[in-house]
């Protein structure tokens, strides 16, 4: 079962756009709830600093104010005075309570219960003694002196309220450090969720993209064989059949053409071989004497079967080499023997050019198709005395590199030029630069080398040199 399955690439264009910017738009909303929290502690933290400094100033005033009547009501002894202080000393009770509801140290707390406990008995004494003045003036007088003292609590009150409110200060610059260190972890965190989010997407986009251009590379290289199958979104994968329904039809094609050249070559053998039959049998005069214009058109006529023949041959090996879906019978081959048997069948033109041949082989086999790869050292060794001049020199050697066996061939002929080395392994190509042969060539027999090279794992390719042409053919060793 699949784990996700969009319809069409687009939905899942549109999915990874969502889920990439998902963990952005949480990182967002962290941020802005986060801000707000900050902000709301802030004021509150704020309003309530200056609050607290606003009503201990308050006290200390109100206080003031509660002496200065008490001390006229001693003086004047006017009822009126008291009431003053009475009312006074009411403001000063109420203005009190607001520190209750505050979240202040002990230190804060006791420092009002004692204040509060001074100036309740200050009042208490004087509302006790207003009905006889005279008899209780020591005792007022004693209160009376405590004013100074409860002055300097309401003194210590307002400093105390101004290092409350610089510890408030304090906190708020803690919690936002601590937001700080939150917003960064949580935006690590969601930065981390996004390129995960990414990565996966980005492999479920280009997962069916590289499959299909595999697919196609695979169908432009001529391989029908592999089967392609692409996953993804929907559309994507039907694509996918498309491109296999097209490799189907492409081998069928394929199998039909190799089919049909096959006929072609059989049916123009039959006839071939009967004029090389009869043009051997005029040459040989069998039917008659000749005379010299009848013998060189006998010979034409037999040097051209003898390259139409060829030519065929050439033909039917290309379009057999191009059946990439033919089954290919592999046997262990001993390399050093067969290009020992190749340049054996060229011997005689290797005489009669008094080409001088360098050969040194290494014992080395290969799990391979034996006449494949002799079509490939035949193909290059008879294209080495072809285009060697005479007393020319041609070297081959065979050896082992790595898990690789390595043939190498050099001539000292003309050589390629550098404009058709790109151009040497294309089918029919035939280079500028005239062989010592009189029989000219199809083109084909690099294009056929490099197709069953290939088959076999390995490659063929043209080295530089600073004179004649050098190749080199690689193919794994057998097991």
């Amino acid at each position: 079962m699949k784990f996700f399955r969009p319809h069409s690439f687009f939905t899942l264009l549109l999915s990874a756009f969502f889920f990439v910017c998902l963990p952005l738009l949480a990182a967002l909303f962290s941020s802005v709830q986060l801000l707000e929290g900050l902000t709301r502690q802030s004021v509150a933290a704020v309003y309530s600093s200056v609050d607290s400094v606003t009503r201990s100033r308050k006290v200390a005033d109100l206080l003031r104010d509660e002496e200065r009547k008490a001390r006229q009501y001693n003086v004047l002894g006017d009822p009126v005075q008291l009431e003053e202080v009475n009312k006074t000393h009411d403001e000063i009770a109420k203005t009190l309570e607001f520190f209750a509801h505050l979240d202040g140290d002990d230190q804060l707390g006791a420092l009002i219960d004692e204040l509060q406990s001074k100036e309740n008995y200050i009042i208490a004494v004087l509302n006790r003694v207003a009905g006889d003045p005279e008899q209780h003036k020591k005792e007022r007088e004693y209160v009376l002196s405590m004013y100074q003292e409860i002055g300097n609590l309401a003194l210590s009150l307002v400093r105390l309220s101004n290092q409350l409110m610089l510890n408030e200060v304090e906190g708020l610059k803690l919690q936002v450090s601590q937001g700080k260190k939150k917003l960064i972890w949580q935006t690590s965190g969601l930065i981390s969720f996004t390129i995960l989010f990414g990565i996966v997407f980005m492999i479920l986009i280009f997962k069916p993209v590289r499959q299909i251009d595999k697919s196609i590379e695979l169908l432009g290289t001529g391989d029908f064989a592999t089967p392609i199958a692409v996953s993804g979104p929907q559309d994507l994968e039907a694509l996918g059949e498309k491109l296999d329904w097209l490799r189907k039809r492409l081998a069928k094609l394929d199998m039909e053409k190799v089919k049909l050249i096959a006929h072609i070559s059989h049916d123009l053998k039959t006839p071939l071989a009967s004029i090389k039959e009869g043009a051997g049998l005029l040459r040989d005069e069998l039917v008659g004497p000749m005379n010299d214009s009848q013998k060189e058109v006998v010979r034409i006529l037999d040097s051209n079967c003898t390259k139409l023949q060829k030519l065929i041959e050439n033909i039917l090996n290309f379009n057999m080499a191009g059946a990439r879906n033919m089954p290919l019978e592999k046997k262990s081959v001993r390399l050093d023997e067969l290009i020992e048997e190749v340049v054996t069948d060229q011997h005689h033109s290797i005489l009669a050019g008094e080409i001088r041949l360098d050969l040194h082989t290494t014992p080395l086999s290969v799990d391979g198709n034996r006449k494949q790869l002799k079509t490939v050292f035949d193909n290059l060794v008879s294209n080495a005395v072809k285009f060697t001049p005479d007393r020319g020199f041609i070297r081959i050697t065979l050896k082992g590199a790595g898990k690789n066996a390595l043939f190498l061939i050099e001539d000292s002929g003309p050589g390629i030029r550098e404009e058709e080395r790109s151009r040497i392994f294309s089918p029919f190509f035939q280079g500028s630069e005239s062989a010592r042969s009189v029989v000219k060539g199809s083109g084909l027999g690099l294009a056929i080398s490099r197709e069953y090279v290939q088959y076999h794992g390995g490659s063929i390719r043209l080295l530089s040199g600073r004179r004649g042409a050098r190749f080199a053919v690689t193919l794994p060793l057998g097991a």
